[in-house]
C-alpha cells in the first residue's frame, strides 16, 4: 500500500507497478474514462506480494486507498485463486467489469452508464494531486 500515491493511477503507472520488483502481479479491476481526456484511471487494483492478496480501491470519501480484499495465500494456484476472488470483491465494489491493462489500451474503454460522476471525481483528484 505504500507504493500508491494518494490519487488513482494513470494505466502507464498500473503497469510499472506490475513490471516493478515491488509486485508479484498487479491488475486492474476498475478503469475509468472521462470525456474530457485522453488518459484512463485506474480506481481499483488486484496486487499479489509475499504470500498475500490484496484487493484495493481509490476512496473517494476518505481520499486514499482503501482496502477491499485480503488474504494469505501458499503457492502459486492458491495465489490465482485468491487474485480471482479479489478481482470479483473489487468489481462489485466499484461496479465494474473485469479488465486488464492491454484491453484497457487498445479497446477504447467508455465510461459505462452511472459511471460518469465518479470518473469526473477521480480525474478531479489525479489532476490535483499531480498538478502540485
Amino acid at each position: 500500500m505504500d507504493s500508491l500515491p494518494s490519487r488513482p493511477l494513470t494505466i502507464a503507472e498500473g503497469r510499472a507497478l506490475h513490471r516493478s520488483d515491488a509486485f508479484r502481479m498487479v491488475a486492474p479491476a476498475s478503469a475509468h474514462t472521462a470525456r474530457d481526456a485522453d488518459e484512463r484511471l485506474v480506481s481499483a487494483l488486484v496486487l499479489v506480494r509475499d504470500g498475500i492478496v490484496h484487493g484495493v480501491g481509490f476512496d473517494l470519501d476518505a481520499d486514499e486507498w482503501t482496502v477491499v480484499y485480503r488474504e494469505s495465500v501458499e503457492g502459486i494456484e492458491d495465489a490465482e485463486d485468491h487474485a480471482q476472488a479479489a478481482n470479483e470483491a473489487l468489481q462489485e465494489w466499484a461496479g465494474h467489469e473485469d479488465r486488464e491493462f492491454e484491453a484497457v489500451e487498445e479497446s477504447g474503454v467508455e465510461a459505462e452508464a452511472g459511471e460518469s460522476e465518479r470518473a469526473r471525481a477521480l480525474f478531479e483528484r489525479y489532476r490535483a494531486a499531480t498538478a502540485e
